[in-house]
């Protein structure tokens, strides 16, 4: 993965307070990746001042954190709340590269340089204070763990039995259990396990009750449905105040190529956007980019799944959005 910038990156480190995060309300991607990389360089600059933080938890997350617990009970996730930025040389970001995902730089001047680490389309903004000569960012991984997974290789660090755990969960979760995964996902999932773990293993740590509120949300989610046809492919359109990912993908599970929820909560919007894999390989839909070129939104994701968050004119992106896929599955 890092090739070239292999000696450059980590040497951009050395004798560096580093600080590392993610986006807010960190998933299991996010979070255990963060967990990882810690570790990580811990082991590489073994006298350096390494911090991690969160800007709270999602509650697939949180679910996991207490499966894992009992299966590890003395695993120390060692990660802070609040830090004190002041002692903070660099920070790294992973599983995002748009600030507006970071709670931590919401509403602050930080004048620190900071550095990206992640999976999905590269937005590619000029922000002040990124290094971006030195950013991570490739999307043809399905998740950040993974890249993380081949920067133990690159240092040459053993993966101790629990950070494997952590680094399979989250690459099973993003990949959506290798649905959206390729030959690169199999190979390093296939490292990490070699001799020492199976899959069945780790899958009772990701199992998850689905809760009556998120069973009636799926169902209200079909009532609201509004189906709109281009050529063979279906699109599924619905309104839902919560669990909107889920809904998204439930729509493509009962026979929609394409689902879509929005969101509403006074005048802050989210739509959020899933497509099977198929209408991705076969059109070249990518909703990531789609949502990328969108006026006056913030988002991105991948090729069959994306969110984009907005204020006020929730219709016109949603046009935009619609318009822009109707373009693809007819060229």
């Amino acid at each position: 993965m890092l090739n070239s910038k292999k000696e450059v990156f980590l040497n951009f480190f050395k004798g560096k307070n580093l600080l590392i995060t993610t986006h807010d309300l960190a998933d299991l991607d996010g979070f255990n990746s963060g967990i990882a990389l810690k570790y990580c360089f811990e082991n590489y600059f073994p006298n350096q001042n390494i911090q991690l933080t969160f800007s709270g938890l999602s509650k697939h997350t949180k679910s996991f954190i207490n499966k894992f617990s009992t299966k590890f009970p003395n695993f120390n996730f060692n990660y802070q709340e609040h830090v004190e930025l002041s002692d903070i040389d660099v920070i790294v970001i992973v599983d995002s590269n748009n600030l507006n995902q970071v709670k931590l730089f919401n509403n602050i001047d930080l004048d620190i340089p900071f550095i990206f680490i992640d999976h999905h389309l590269n937005l590619q903004k000029n922000y002040p204070g990124n290094v971006s000569s030195l950013n991570l960012i490739f999307d043809n991984y399905s998740s950040t763990s993974e890249m993380v997974s081949e920067l133990f290789d690159d240092c040459n660090i053993k993966l101790p039995l629990p950070y494997k755990y952590l680094l399979v969960s989250a690459i099973l979760t993003d990949s959506g259990f290798l649905k959206y995964g390729n030959t690169g996902t199999i190979k390093n999932l296939n490292s990490i396990l070699q001799d020492h773990l199976e899959i069945q293993d780790v899958l009772p740590l990701l199992e998850r009750e689905i809760d009556i509120s998120e069973k009636i949300a799926r169902i209200k989610a079909l009532q609201r449905v509004k189906l709109i046809r281009i050529n063979n492919w279906l699109i599924g359109i619905s309104h839902l105040s919560s669990f909107s990912a889920s809904a998204a993908s439930i729509l493509t599970k009962v026979g929609f190529d394409i689902g879509i929820i929005v969101s509403e909560d006074k005048s802050d919007y989210r739509i959020t956007s899933r497509a099977k894999k198929q209408v991705c390989l076969i059109t070249g839909l990518h909703l990531g980019k789609i949502i990328s070129e969108i006026d006056n939104v913030n988002g991105g994701g991948h090729d069959g799944a994306a969110t984009l968050t907005g204020k006020n004119d929730v219709e016109e992106s949603l046009n935009q959005l619609i318009d822009k896929i109707k373009e693809t599955l007819i060229n």
